[in-house]
């Protein structure tokens, strides 16, 4: 035996409209039942030269063109970044660099931390740089589960073998960036 309920609007009892169903079947909320976010963060206005062990900080939201910016809260102190609410959330980093000359090894890493002190590296990227003028491009992606945004935070840190210069966006796009996306409720 098989049901059917057939309505046009889900209100709440005080008849606050929470939901809307079109006669094609498309549900439009009242109001994000998700809480999602979307940020995009472009590091520093010129290229810069930077060392190992150096907490990338100077961070811009962007807001403008087609980039997507949906109620944004992320914060960033010192290279510290403080999560807006509880969940998990994607965070990435696309990290451009190039160097005067060659580089054995040239990397991105992102700490984590549980207690607002102590940091842990939870994922690494690497590179070489073959010669003076050759670019290299990093990628990295964590998922992580937030359910404390007081004590749970990350950090963008670099691991190189010398100084290495970062492409930012004063070099005419975006090339070293940060984006959030918050995917769903804490688990």
């Amino acid at each position: 035996m098989s049901s059917k309920l057939g309505v046009q609007n889900i209100a709440h009892t005080n008849g606050t409209n929470a939901m809307t169903i079109s006669s094609g079947g498309a549900t439009t909320f009242t109001s994000d039942p998700f809480n999602s976010v979307i940020e995009v963060w472009d590091y520093g206005t010129t290229n810069a030269s930077i060392a190992n062990a150096t907490v990338l900080s100077g961070w811009a939201r962007q807001t403008s063109g087609l980039l997507p910016n949906k109620n944004g809260g992320m914060s960033e102190s010192s290279g510290i970044w403080t999560f807006p609410s509880t969940g998990v959330w994607s965070a990435s980093i696309q990290f451009n660099i190039h160097a005067t000359g060659a580089v054995p090894w040239a990397g991105i890493q992102i700490f984590q931390t549980e207690n607002n002190s102590s940091y842990t590296n939870v994922r690494s990227a690497y590179t070489n740089i073959y010669a003076n003028g050759t670019y290299s491009n990093l990628v990295i992606n964590y998922i992580v589960n937030i359910t404390n945004t007081s004590n749970q935070k990350i950090k963008f840190e670099t691991n190189t073998a010398s100084n290495v210069i970062v492409q930012t966006t004063g070099s005419g796009s975006a090339s070293t960036f940060v984006q959030f996306i918050k995917l769903c409720p804490s688990v």
